[in-house]
């Protein structure tokens, strides 16, 4: 794999200024004329276009209306559905194209030859509310790790833009924006290397606190919470009504509170925490509980590889066709292409080892992350012999309505069994899409709250 640069393992204990740096990307995204109002350097991306013009200059939501009479919870129709692939890379071409994928894209496309990228033109169209880049601009001023690595002086945002090391790097992660609340409606399906089928269907409601907080009240919450989860299982029969209320904190050394309510027994019962690679059904690891990372930061060491131009899935507007049955978005094996869009862009990238001692099922993770929004597309993970073993791949669309970067589906596969894990999709008439800023109150999020919900 080629990256642009290298950076050894490090621990910032002390405050860091990028103002020669900014100033500089500053000069050279004003060379390229772009009439978005984002500056893209403020979140460390490369405003211009690469050397072979695959990746264009940003341009965010430049071109992008929001449909009259658009509301919460509605898919944005594709505003690229008259495009077609460029080309499709496969098994039986796949040594081509290696340098632009993971080892696990790669491993994927040769294990599972039913499975195939369709390569699309690329758009660089993420673009956040204004509040996201005030407050990434007051980290570069203030944001720091103290001698603990927990992140200081944070104020929403991106922690580190410029990432001088891989501890930065990964903060960014831990501290991704997702809205000050939001609810979503998740669809889950285990599929076993022969093709069966295990489905969920449950309601996620989350509440960010202090920074997290962007658009409303962010008051900080004296017991030092960063975000609280609420889950509610509505399918199947036999454990609907099962509830869960997860609360992390600031200090990521931190372990979270979590609880279950059990329906059979109408009680509501502390769970164990699982930051340590524990897992429920199917290749779910908890630490990651969806957004690739959400462990001790301590637990690991981190190195930041640099940069790298890679195929990822970008722009999956139309990924989940209203109707589609299970059996036609989940294979044996793997899961359907067809409606899968990869696009090339610049990709942040964090590599992860295991520190000694420490009982997970993973010895290294990489990380690869989109460099204008700094949110993870795709993932690999190796087993404690070393051996590839897994990976993750987010699929996702620009919300140029919310103005943010729409989590739409997600996928862990095994790549030794083919035993997968989708996240996703059952999508029907009146499936409603992730609501951001609905303003939740802070009741739901109680022992109380989860009580009531499950009844």
């Amino acid at each position: 794999m080629n990256f642009s640069l290298t950076d050894n393992e490090g621990r910032s204990s002390v405050k860091s200024s990028f103002f020669s740096i900014l100033a500089s990307l500053c000069l050279f995204f004003g060379s390229y004329g772009l009439s978005s109002a984002v500056d893209i350097t403020i979140v460390g991306a490369d405003p211009g276009p690469n050397e072979t013009g695959e990746i264009p200059a940003y341009t965010g939501n430049e071109g992008l209306t929001c449909p009259a009479g658009f509301q919460k919870g509605q898919y944005l129709a594709n505003p690229y559905k008259d495009e077609k692939p460029l080309f499709r890379i496969d098994h039986t071409n796949v040594e081509k194209y290696k340098d632009r994928l993971s080892p696990g894209q790669v491993a994927r496309l040769k294990r599972h030859k039913r499975f195939y990228m369709n390569i699309y033109p690329t758009h660089r169209n993420i673009e956040f509310i204004p509040e996201f880049y005030e407050a990434t601009k007051k980290n570069l001023k203030t944001a720091y790790l103290d001698d603990k690595n927990i992140l200081q002086d944070f104020h929403g945002g991106v922690a580190f833009p410029n990432p001088k090391n891989g501890v930065e790097g990964i903060w960014n992660i831990l501290r991704m924006y997702l809205g000050d609340d939001a609810v979503a409606w998740n669809c889950n399906r285990v599929v076993s290397p022969a093709g069966k089928i295990m489905k969920g269907i449950w309601v996620t409601k989350v509440r960010n606190y202090g920074v997290n907080r962007l658009k409303s009240d962010n008051a900080p919450d004296p017991n030092g919470i960063a975000q609280k989860v609420r889950n509610l299982v509505t399918h199947p029969a036999d454990t609907a009504g099962l509830a869960f209320l997860a609360i992390s904190y600031l200090d990521n050394n931190r372990d979270q509170d979590t609880w279950l309510y059990l329906p059979a027994l109408r009680r509501v019962r502390r769970a164990p925490t699982m930051t340590g690679g524990g897992s429920l059904e199917g290749e779910l690891v908890m630490d990651e509980n969806g957004l690739e990372f959400r462990g001790k930061i301590n637990d690991w060491h981190w190195k930041l590889l640099g940069k790298k131009e890679m195929y990822i899935p970008y722009n999956c507007y139309d990924i989940w066709e209203v109707g589609a049955s299970d059996e036609e978005e989940c294979w044996a094996q793997d899961i359907n292409p067809e409606r899968i869009r990869y696009e090339l862009h610049r990709v942040w990238v964090v590599e992860g080892t295991a520190r000694k001692g420490l009982n997970h099922p993973y010895s290294k993770r990489v990380g690869f992350y989109d460099e204008d929004s700094w949110q993870p597309v795709v993932a690999d993970r190796y087993d404690r012999r070393g051996n590839l073993w897994r990976m993750y791949e987010n699929y996702s669309y620009a919300d140029y309505c919310y103005k943010m970067r729409m989590i739409i589906g997600y996928i862990y596969m095994n790549l030794e069994s083919g035993r997968y894990e989708l996240f996703g999709g059952c999508r029907e008439e009146d499936t409603i899409n992730t609501i951001y800023d609905s303003r939740l109150e802070d009741s739901e999020f109680s022992v109380q709250g989860l009580r009531r919900a499950g009844r």
